[in-house]
């Protein structure tokens, strides 16, 4: 049986940047976690790359720098999607239209790193998807 969740993304402002729907293993344990691991990078306005303390060049990398807000909807949508079917963008309108489990939204952060994600639990308030998962840990 499928454990189907939608991931809103917004930005610093709270314009709706995607709905991303996912039909399995959307419980905070497996996607809130790689929510999290996905959206931890670093945030800034374009990427260039840097010197190495050889003189090495050091490219950004997928998922881990961010050229913006969209950017990192992007990166978690590349990341997620490794198959046909199971990860699917849909209009903000049927974000917890879908007979979803688990709804998460993921704020830009605007402190230069990623983002801040939540999930809805059972009772319909919202929480941090680390706090979930160190309680869960902690059982």
């Amino acid at each position: 049986m499928a454990t189907r969740a939608s991931i809103i993304f917004k930005d610093v402002e709270g314009n709706f940047l995607a709905n991303v729907y996912k039909h399995y293993d959307g419980y905070p344990e497996y996607l809130g976690e790689k929510l999290l691991e996905l959206t931890s990078g670093k945030m800034g306005n374009g990427l260039t790359t840097t010197k190495g303390p050889n003189g090495e060049i050091i490219r950004p990398v997928l998922g881990v720098d961010f050229a913006g807000m969209g950017c990192l909807v992007a990166s978690v949508i590349a990341k997620l999607k490794d198959q046909p079917g199971d990860v699917y963008l849909c209009p903000e309108v049927d974000y917890g239209n879908c007979g979803e489990d688990y709804l998460y939204e993921v704020i830009e952060n605007n402190e230069g790193t990623g983002a801040v994600v939540f999930v809805q639990n059972m009772e319909g308030d919202w929480e941090f998807v680390k706090e979930v998962l160190d309680r869960v840990a902690s059982i």
